[in-house]
């Protein structure tokens, strides 16, 4: 008990230090060219009677209370009766003095850890700033739905990143699926509740629409892309024979983008009053070389690539550097997540971040560069994805798990030169130092191989040029290099790189009334 006592109060006081500035206060510098005009089709009716009135701006702790114990209930009753997951039988042998059971580490699928979870969270985060908790006591009630899942609700150990990515990934999640939700009002309603379905609880019990504001989505596109993947491991100081070479030949991948307010110049004390969102997915011939999984077959077959890349400013101050240049420095909060057929990658990491657009007549160049602490994150492996000659074939099966959790450091760089006509050529780069540390998931158990530890570097770069066609049109090239240098303490070093080549189309809405 003293340990999740010592963990929550501690969430809560690095959380307050990161957000202890005023909420109240915010604003938005956005000109009114860069909203996206939409009609609201949910009117508000203060008068008696009517299903929704006007939000009278005070907390409603109950509410925020009954979603997290019934999604908790509900989830756990859903996973043990409708699917017979086992983990999910829980009953007096593990409520009978819980608060002993010990903290750990766990081997769980990938897409559940780092999406899952982070969602999972952001149901209780979402609900409590429905029930018009701000954001710390939504921080708050979301480390205590966390809590309460790992200890009464699951057979197996709490989990150690299962607590860090259901609070802290749920801050980052929630808080922009919450203000998503209300501008997706302005399109639909129904939209709005399938960006945020707590409000099909909060709504009920409160009889009003959650606090916030609309016309902040300062930019928006989607696109379509096909193009072509080759990777490549080289294990360093290897003699033995094997394929390293994998060609993917063809994928197709929708992507979408969202700006959240303007990243230059923005002022404000509230978390995430600007981010930007992006989530793109791809699927595709595969290379004929399966992952070591248990859909190795269908891995042969199917290339796949989803990729989460989000920043949002947990608060950010303008600063005037002279004229037509336009300047945002503050706090800033990633969350990526990368899952390719050739490797993995994600990262929660809070940090600075320093953007700047400078206006021409008839151009503007905009860049950004945030340098962040990674407080957990992922990555693969070694080359566990797949089988070759005999030298990890000895290792593999007493591998725990086909990912490290690592902590380090990571850095953003994005540029872009822009006409006023829309075209334009764009850079950016990712870049993470992740240190796989003692005691978290790998341990080799022939001979005296013991628990592995190392570092992972691996550095995501990306040009792009953009042809306009229209105000919502554009046609584009883009390139991307995927490369990795990791050492282990007790394996040889391995280098690997993944060139993915791509043509698109994209419907940009900046600018452009829906």
């Amino acid at each position: 008990m003293k340990k999740l006592v010592s963990l929550i109060l501690l969430s809560v006081f690095v959380f307050n230090s990161i957000v202890a500035q005023p909420l109240e206060s915010e604003t938005v510098n956005e000109s009114s060219e860069s909203e996206i005009t939409l009609s609201n089709n949910l009117e508000l009716d203060s008068e008696s009677g009517k299903w929704l009135h006007e939000n009278d701006g005070k907390k409603h702790w109950f509410t925020a209370l009954g979603l997290v114990a019934f999604w908790n209930i509900g989830l756990c009753t859903y996973n043990r009766l409708a699917i017979g997951s086992e983990w999910a039988k829980v009953g007096w042998e593990e409520w009978d003095h819980f608060w002993e059971r010990e903290l750990k580490w766990d081997r769980d699928w990938y897409w559940t850890n780092f999406v899952l979870h982070p969602y999972q969270g952001s149901i209780y985060y979402m609900g409590a700033r429905g029930s018009n908790l701000n954001p710390l006591e939504s921080f708050g009630l979301t480390v205590l739905g966390s809590a309460a899942w790992e200890y009464l609700c699951e057979t197996n150990a709490p989990s150690i990143n299962d607590m860090v990515y259901t609070t802290f990934g749920a801050f980052s999640v929630g808080e922009m699926l919450y203000r998503l939700s209300l501008n997706a009002d302005e399109i639909s309603s129904l939209l709005g509740f399938a960006v945020n379905p707590t409000r099909l609880w909060t709504q009920v019990w409160t009889r009003q629409k959650p606090l916030g504001t609309t016309h902040n989505i300062h930019e928006l596109s989607l696109k379509f892309s096909i193009g072509n993947t080759v990777g490549h491991t080289n294990i360093i100081d290897y003699d033995g024979d094997y394929d390293a070479t994998e060609v993917y030949p063809i994928f197709a991948s929708p992507e979408f983008y969202v700006a959240y307010n303007d990243p230059y110049g923005h002022d404000s004390n509230s978390p995430y009053s600007q981010f930007e969102f992006l989530f793109k997915g791809g699927i595709g011939a595969g290379s004929g070389t399966g992952a070591n999984c248990n859909y190795s077959e269908l891995d042969k077959k199917i290339f796949y690539n989803i990729r989460v890349l989000s920043d949002g400013m947990v608060f950010s101050r303008s600063v005037d550097f002279g004229e037509n240049k336009d300047t945002s420095i503050g706090m800033v909060m990633e969350y990526d997540f990368d899952w390719h057929s050739y490797y993995l990658l994600s990262s929660l990491a809070p940090g600075f971040a320093f953007k700047q657009r400078i206006n021409n007549e008839e151009s503007k160049f905009e860049y950004q560069i945030h340098l962040a602490a990674i407080i957990l994150g992922t990555s693969d492996f070694y080359y566990y994805r797949r089988d070759f000659d005999d030298y990890f074939i000895q290792y593999k099966e007493s591998v725990s798990a086909p990912y490290n959790y690592n902590i380090g450091a990571q850095t953003v760089l994005k540029a872009k030169y822009q006409k006023n006509s829309g075209s334009n050529i764009a850079f950016g780069f990712r870049g993470y130092a992740m240190y796989d540390f003692y005691n978290q998931l790998q341990e080799l158990t022939n001979g005296e191989k013991g628990t592995q530890v190392g570092w992972d570097f691996v550095g995501i770069a990306n040009i792009s040029a953009e042809l306009a066609l229209t105000n919502t049109l554009r046609l584009g090239l883009c390139d991307e290099f995927y490369s990795k240098f990791a050492t282990y303490k007790n394996l040889d070093n391995i280098f690997q790189f993944v060139n993915t080549a791509s043509v698109y189309m994209k419907f940009q809405f900046r600018n452009y009334v829906l």
